[in-house]
């Protein structure tokens, strides 16, 4: 067959040539083969490579999604509960506070100001940050909230390792959780029971 450019081919060729033509052409590896026919062998072969690159792709793919996925669940606190604040000393007024259970990665819990009311909030610890949404208690509406998560690690010393810590960024850990925190949590969680599943 003389060579000739595609364009003129596909108009003066028949249905069969063109048929003929297009199994020619094939994808193999990056590089094309060009023909006016391919045997069935060679077509087998030649889908074989491409089956196995793309599950080759496929395999990359899922390796790196499951890298995001490691990386998220490492920038999670394990399951439990938690109480955050704006302040270090618990029951400031004007200050911010966060209680909350985390479940494999889910949160659910609550922002409040000391001696106002609160608002339930769920989510997902997510790369580098919580996103949450927050429930406004009075119009019962939703809104998108992220709190951004700052990784703390000690050095080690002689007898004691590494410790390697999960903060909220603008909030400080608080060690107890008073009767009021536990009111609030418990609020939330009847009233989103789904929410840490």
């Amino acid at each position: 067959m003389k060579l000739q450019s595609t364009n003129q081919f596909l108009r003066s060729a028949s249905f069969k040539h063109i048929a003929k033509f297009a199994a020619g052409l094939s994808l193999s590896a990056g590089i094309f083969a060009i023909g006016e026919s391919i045997s069935p062998t060679a077509a087998k072969a030649q889908a074989s490579i491409l089956v196995q690159s793309q599950a080759t792709s496929n395999l990359a793919q899922s390796q790196a999604t499951s890298k995001v996925e490691a990386t998220a669940a490492a920038s999670s606190l394990p399951n439990g509960v938690y109480l955050y604040g704006q302040s270090a000393q618990p029951d400031q007024v004007g200050k911010a506070y966060f209680v909350f259970e985390v479940n494999q990665g889910n949160v659910l819990g609550a922002l409040y100001m000391p001696r106002s009311s609160f608002d339930c909030t769920y989510g997902k610890f997510q790369s580098g940050r919580v996103a949450l949404t927050v429930i406004d208690s009075y119009e019962k509406t939703r809104h998108p909230y992220a709190i951004a998560l700052v990784r703390n690690t000690s050095v080690a010393t002689t007898g004691s390792p590494a410790l390697n810590s999960i903060n909220l960024e603008g909030f400080q850990p608080l060690k107890k959780l008073s009767e009021t925190d536990k009111k609030i949590l418990s609020v939330c969680k009847q009233n989103y029971p789904n929410a840490l599943k």
